[in-house]
């Protein structure tokens, strides 16, 4: 084989490889541009499309489908694709990112038939301490119980002592929303307004916003 030969195959590899990745991100900017502009149509004809599939995998296609829908708060499609997706095998942490995902959401608007099918999958995927969690937002926003004010209360107080991150004041937030909404269920408003409100100053934008609302004036 020749210098120039070698070379030549050489660039060849290095496109190869290259080019899907430049399509991809492409394709993802593109998408994003679609999203910030609610160009909804052109968004989702993107997710839809059987090169989003080829390109980025089919277990792509359907979690950024799943997230598409959950952000623009279509009840519908989220509950008829998670219903879909709950018939299907994925890989352990495909599983705990698509199904807690959900979770969260069919919670937020309690929806307990959903919440019920989305735990038990979960049981099967999720470690002790993800399984306790589940089980205790389960509890108090499905079942509305008020057992956790204990547990809750040192989850915040151990969520505090950590370091900042972007996720920790939503976090943080719905720790809070947790331990206020129990003492709203056993009728102790003046804890309960405590707690609600440090929640509604780090969920704003977020579901709990308006669940937070409709308790406190």
């Amino acid at each position: 084989m020749t210098q120039k030969l070698a070379g030549t195959i050489a660039i060849l590899i290095i496109i190869a490889i290259a080019l899907p990745m430049i399509i991809r991100t492409v394709i993802w900017r593109r998408f994003l541009k679609y999203m910030k502009e609610d160009k909804n149509e052109q968004a989702l004809k993107i997710l839809n499309s059987s090169y989003y599939r080829l390109l980025f995998g089919s277990y792509s296609q359907k979690w950024n489908l799943l997230r598409y829908y959950i952000s623009r708060n279509d009840t519908d499609q989220v509950k008829r694709r998670t219903t879909t997706l709950l018939t299907e095998k994925f890989d352990p942490n495909e599983s705990y990112q698509l199904f807690s995902n959900a979770f969260f959401y069919f919670m937020t608007i309690k929806d307990k038939e959903m919440c019920t099918k989305l735990i038990n999958r979960m049981d099967d995927i999720a470690d002790s301490e993800q399984k306790e969690y589940f089980h205790m937002l389960y509890r108090v926003m499905i079942e509305e119980k008020s057992q956790d004010i204990k547990a809750v209360t040192k989850l915040i107080e151990k969520k505090e002592r950590e370091k900042d991150s972007n996720s920790k004041t939503s976090q943080l937030g719905m720790l809070q929303y947790l331990l206020g909404i129990q003492y709203h269920y056993k009728g102790n408003d003046k804890e309960a307004e405590k707690w609600l409100r440090k929640a509604l100053n780090n969920v704003k934008g977020s579901p709990l916003e308006k669940e937070i609302k409709k308790i406190i004036h």
